[in-house]
């Protein structure tokens, strides 16, 4: 929001520069971003008035004006089409900055003297575009008849401009008004508001009918004739520029001028245009359209408000008015609305329709029903002024339900318990009442407690603690003295999970993987691609079965394909593998989010934290010692199987698992201490597909559950030192039966050999004639190291009996000699 200081001034009977207001409003929670100082390069430009025009001698488009500046009297040459005597205008001399009027970009130049078909100029008469003003540069830029000559421009039309950043709960600060009455409490300023004389009309309830009283809180009606539409002056238009809007006509610029002002829009209606010359408050009907005042033609949903008179909408309410009832140059008759409307609806209507303007920003924000008459009285005192014709013929005020203000019971200890200091009482009361606040001061139980009634504007003012922020902040954040903590600090302890998230992380990107963050939304579509057929949910989504309630639901989602929170992280990770192999021959990437499953009707989501991981292209790239390789299962299952231990995962297996997702044979399920934990697998072509991965190219992903793992418990990691003496390796060829998973295999060995067994790795599976049928053969490699002694052929035969001992009997398997 932008202020400018001559208009904040006119409000605030203060001395202090822009920048001692803008650190005050800063340091009291209404950050200031920027001073825009307007006339800051304006040296060497007056103001001044036009005595002659005379022809130039040898140019017919060209005209010498004598401009006097008082101390500075010149005779320039000008082209402008709208000089005339009499004229108050801008002279620079030559020396002056000014923007180039002719430059598309902007671009400063020095004002120079020069001879301008052969009459020599030693100064210009400027432009709202070389003034910096505006791009406006077809004529030069006419002042206020009351402008006083020989004045630098600076001093008469210079300004600083505050561009605050205002916070959805203060729409009271949403103006003018109500930036002055900060500064006011701030600086102990009196405040002037603007005096408002009664408007003098009979009351026709037919102006206005509210069928939509849940929706509109309050509607001010006030019918005008007698209007003549034409450019507001000067000083209107200008302030309206500094502010950031078009100027457009006096009506129009009148309702704008009110809402910065007061913070209420409003809006004209061109009456003669309105069938039944009326307005009624509704909400939109089926198929319903309306041509907004940016010629766009917007279709209306049934949860709209419009304003509409007898037969079609001509304005969505709080948002923007319809064209058709726009006013004209022709208008002779206004029926000026100023109403109250639902924050939800208009925020609701203003997404819908990607239509935000300065009016729905403020109603978003929850406006206070009782600023309408005001700001009503405020708009005909300036439509008086500027057309002295105007005259109000009839009003209405449907307000079914004032608002009234409301009391804070207010004990007054809780500011020291606050705030850690006190102020005194009369101090604290000047801050209240200097906000609007009123305060009636008792006790109860032998305490103070005061009873603070505050106004309807302050709809952020709601319990004491409000109120002691409110002292706070005017009396200044900065008079807290300040004091160390004396006492001893909690021991900082790092939660669990965070801290086994972060050791995954760290074990996944040392494995070459990179992390991704991705949006925790997704739509049924993605859901459906990770069946096999994907044309209905699948039974499981990545690790977890598919709730039996229904899926967590956006009632008002940002984008149509961000509509359910996440039951799974593969979607997202698909989706994000899938742009990036447009690009790369080769994807690695993790992510630990969270998924959201879903309870009992009216619960909150059971939230759980994921490990997602993918794999997708090629696992190594062709070089001059090795040749290209797609990924494949066991490249994601060797990094998990060696990153899991490391964090304390203790007694991880690798089960088959039918998924509806994965490749039957190439999927597994992750368990540790004999529960799953998570999935791994290679994805169906089908379901790759489908989230734009071409056929061609493999994809391996897992998801591991971290709630699971803390609750099954993490291990104790111990580091066991490297043996001094050779180790040994040795070969074991199993034959058992088809279904042996590997890894019993491996556990069996394991259970055998004890802690001398340093490593087992599974490197060959055979099956073939020399193995009986239904039979197959596991070759592993097992390496053999004591910390203390080398190891004797004796040792080494005693293991393999053991471990010969533990294959027959956990796996009913032989050795194959």
């Amino acid at each position: 929001m932008k202020v400018p200081m001559r208009w904040l001034q006119e409000l605030v009977a203060t001395d202090r520069s822009a920048d001692e207001i803008a650190e005050r409003l800063t340091l009291a929670g209404l950050e200031v971003e920027s001073i825009e100082r307007i006339g800051a390069h304006w040296d060497k430009i007056y103001v001044g008035v036009v005595e002659k025009i005379e022809p130039h001698p040898n140019a017919d488009r060209l005209v010498l004006a004598t401009v006097d500046a008082g101390a500075h009297r010149l005779t320039v040459v000008t082209g402008a089409p709208n000089i005339a005597v009499g004229q108050k205008v801008a002279l620079a001399l030559a020396g002056a900055t000014l923007y180039d009027g002719h430059s598309p970009e902007p671009r400063l130049t020095t004002l120079k003297p020069a001879t301008i078909r052969g009459v020599r100029s030693e100064g210009m008469v400027c432009s709202e575009k070389e003034l910096g003003l505006s791009e406006e540069h077809e004529g030069i830029l006419v002042l206020d008849p009351d402008a006083p000559v020989g004045i630098p421009l600076r001093d008469y039309l210079g300004d600083e401009i505050l561009e605050l950043s205002i916070t959805p709960n203060r729409v009271d600060a949403y103006s003018i008004i109500g930036i002055a009455r900060e500064v006011a409490a701030l600086t102990n300023s009196p405040l002037r508001l603007p005096e408002l004389p009664p408007i003098q009309a009979p009351v026709d309830p037919t102006l206005a009918t509210i069928e939509a009283s849940d929706l509109c809180a309050r509607f001010v009606g006030i019918a005008l004739e007698g209007i003549r539409v034409a450019p507001s002056p000067w000083w209107l238009r200008r302030r309206l520029q500094l502010v950031g809007l078009r100027p457009i006509n006096n009506v129009v610029d009148v309702t704008n001028y009110v809402m910065i002002e007061w913070g209420q829009p409003q809006h004209a209606f061109d009456r003669s245009r309105l069938r039944g010359g009326r307005l009624i408050v509704r909400r939109a009907r089926p198929s319903e359209e309306i041509e907004t005042l940016d010629h766009v033609r917007r279709p209306l949903a049934p949860d709209m408000l419009v304003i509409a008179d007898a037969e079609r909408p001509v304005g969505i309410a709080g948002v923007m008015g319809g064209l058709e009832s726009e006013i004209s140059d022709e208008t002779t008759s206004v029926l000026l609305e100023t109403a109250n409307f639902d924050m939800l609806s208009i925020r609701r209507t203003a997404r819908t329709l990607r239509l935000r303007t300065e009016a729905s920003a403020r109603f978003e924000r929850g406006l206070d029903p009782n600023l309408c008459w005001p700001a009503a009285q405020r708009a005909v005192q300036l439509l008086s002024t500027l057309i002295p014709t105007c005259r109000v013929v009839a009003t209405v005020d449907h307000y079914p339900a004032p608002r009234r203000p409301w009391q804070i019971r207010f004990p007054r200890s809780e500011i020291p318990r606050l705030l850690g200091v006190d102020y005194p009482d009369e101090r604290v009361i000047s801050v209240f009442e200097s906000l609007g606040l009123s305060v009636e001061r008792g006790g109860e139980n032998g305490r103070s407690v005061w009873l603070v009634t505050v106004p309807t504007y302050r709809s952020d003012l709601t319990i004491p603690a409000d109120l002691v922020e409110e002292a706070a902040r005017v009396i200044g954040y900065d008079t807290i003295p300040e004091r160390l903590p004396v006492g001893q600090t909690v021991p900082v302890e790092i939660d669990p999970e965070l801290r086994l998230v972060r050791q995954i992380q760290n074990g996944l990107v040392a494995a070459g993987l990179h992390e991704v963050i991705t949006y925790p939304m997704v739509d049924d579509e993605s859901l459906r691609a990770l069946a096999p057929s994907g044309d209905q949910l699948p039974e499981r989504f990545g690790f977890f079965e598919r709730p039996t309630q229904e899926l967590v639901r956006a009632r008002n989602p940002i984008r149509p394909e961000w509509s359910i929170m996440r039951p799974s992280l593969l979607p997202t990770l698909l989706r994000n593998a899938a742009e990036q192999l447009k690009f790369n021959e080769a994807v690695a990437i993790f992510e630990t989010g969270k998924v959201y499953l879903p309870r009992q009707r009216d619960e909150l989501p059971d939230e759980r934290r994921v490990v997602g991981c993918l794999l997708a292209g090629l696992a190594t790239l062709r070089d001059l010692y090795q040749d290209e390789r797609p990924v494949d299962y066991f490249d994601l299952k060797g990094i998990l199987e060696t990153i899991l231990p490391r964090v304390g995962v203790a007694d991880v297996a690798f089960c088959a698992l039918t998924h509806p997702t994965l490749q039957p044979g190439r999927s597994a399920e992750i368990n540790a201490r004999g529960r799953p934990i998570g999935v791994l697998g290679e994805v169906l072509v089908t379901v790759a597909e489908r989230f734009g991965i071409p056929p061609q190219t493999r994809v391996v992903v897992a998801e591991i559950d971290i709630p699971t793992i803390l609750e099954i418990g993490l291990a104790p990691i111990s580091v066991r030192p490297v043996s001094r003496y050779q180790p040994v390796d040795q070969d074991f060829a199993i034959v058992v039966d088809e279904s042996v998973p590997a890894a019993d295999v491996a556990a069996a060995i394991r259970a055998g050999a004890g802690p001398l067994a340093t490593e087992i790795r599974l490197f060959d599976v055979y099956r073939g004639p020399a193995i009986p049928a239904g039979k197959k053969s596991l070759a592993f490699r097992v390496i053999f190291s004591a910390p203390d002694r080398p190891l004797s052929e004796e040792e080494l035969q005693r293991l393999r009996q053991r471990i010969e001992q533990q294959i027959h009997r956990r796996v009913k398997g032989e050795f194959r000699r």
